[in-house]
């Protein structure tokens, strides 16, 4: 108090203790708080039915002991707060360490990067350097040849390997990038809902899902990871990395397990928006076209009439645009690689901004966009599926079409 500026200051000789032993209760009104378990003793120094809140450390009268929202250990009238106010506290909580962390890009500083490449069957007992060339067509093989003659490729204990090792199925080797620094992603990472079970996240563009091929750090996996950290979000679905919107993640293993089951069994729904080149005739119009099994170069997928993996997509037409283009609102009754991309393309009204599918049936020489290209505009806008701990249904939108 001296040091705030007061300078007519008083204080009990003895304390308020010695103060009731010798005056009582005159002049006193309450009761006074002690720092041992009676919490409160009235002036003849007996204890009083109050209680501290051992969650805000609030003494509690007899009246608040009443309130519904006292459970002891747990919380008080003073400091209860119900469902939605705590989830929204979690959530401000989770986003402010988020954007901390990505300030600067877990993978923009150069490291030591192992790419993974695992054996198909296909390949087992096959040399490296053919294996490697097979799997990777991208790069060529008289590359692949310098990078393994430069000791560029090891097993998973760490040991170097050459061109004429012989790989079995199954197995896992390691590309070795020993100054690589990833391209960038959108840091604009929202998160709209957490509880006991689930996290789900308005997922930006570009950005990747999984590590794969360049993005090992620049992920969504890895930052999350970062932010949950002892827990390991495991993501049960996926968006492609230039795909926008609602993402679903579980907290544990078995939560996992409930909700991707649910997405084998078609139970799952998802509705999506999407901008297209052109004007569908029809209002209304379903695509049941298969889609193949087979990757491309670049990770793309085609049209299979043959053999290719059934895919069935519900098309409604929102809004026909004056320049040309439309948007549409796309229910995937299946869950394809690319599937709505695809089969948009085949009936010749290919998706605003997509690198890959492009007009006229052609097809591009890459998959992911950088942050200065034109947004692919497909959104993932909302999804709707069982809680595996409610068992209820459970609904959530995103609140944001960036492209829009």
């Amino acid at each position: 108090m001296e040091m705030k500026g007061f300078k007519n200051i008083f204080q009990l000789d003895g304390g308020i203790l010695k103060y009731f032993e010798e005056v009582g209760n005159q002049y006193y009104d309450g009761d006074c708080f002690v720092f041992d378990g009676r919490v409160g003793v009235d002036p003849a120094l007996e204890e009083t039915p109050h209680k501290l809140c051992f969650s805000c450390l609030t003494p509690l009268s007899a009246e608040d002991q009443k309130a519904a929202t006292y459970v002891p250990g747990k919380s008080c009238p003073y400091c209860f707060q119900k469902p939605h106010e705590k989830m929204s506290l979690r959530l401000q909580e989770r986003q402010q360490e988020l954007n901390k962390r990505l300030e600067i890009l877990p993978g923009e500083k150069p490291y030591q990067q192992r790419r993974p490449i695992r054996i198909p069957q296909q390949w087992d007992g096959a040399s490296l350097l053919d294996s490697v060339s097979a799997i990777l067509k991208h790069v060529s093989r008289e590359e692949w040849q310098r990078e393994m003659e430069q000791g560029l490729f090891e097993m998973e204990n760490g040991e170097k390997v050459g061109t004429s090792q012989r790989v079995r199925a199954g197995e896992r080797y390691y590309h070795v990038l020993p100054q690589a620094s990833e391209p960038p992603i959108s840091k604009d990472i929202r998160l709209i809902y957490e509880d006991e079970a689930l996290i789900v996240v308005d997922k930006p563009a570009p950005l990747p899902v999984h590590p794969s091929g360049r993005f090992q750090r620049n992920t969504l996996q890895y930052v999350l990871t970062q932010v949950y950290l002892p827990q390991v979000p495991k993501p049960v679905h996926r968006l492609d990395a230039n795909t926008t919107g609602v993402l679903v993640w579980a907290k544990t293993k078995t939560f996992a397990r409930f909700l991707q089951k649910q997405f084998e069994e078609k139970t799952v729904e998802k509705m999506y928006w999407v901008k297209v080149q052109g004007h569908p005739e029809n209002d209304h119009f379903i695509c049941e076209v298969p889609i193949s099994s087979e990757v491309g170069s670049v990770g793309s997928r085609d049209v299979d009439l043959e053999n290719g993996l059934s895919a069935i997509t519900h098309f409604q037409v929102l809004e026909r645009f004056k320049d040309g283009t439309a948007l549409l609102q796309a229910k995937p009754v299946t869950g394809r690689t690319n599937q709505i991309r695809i089969h948009l393309w085949y009936l010749g009204f290919p998706v605003c901004g997509d690198p890959l599918y492009l007009p006229h049936k052609k097809m591009g020489s890459f998959q992911t966009l950088s942050t200065s290209d034109k947004p692919l505009c497909l959104h993932a806008h909302k999804i709707k599926f069982r809680h595996p701990v409610s068992r209820q249904p459970f609904e959530i939108e995103s609140l944001r079409v960036p492209w829009l």
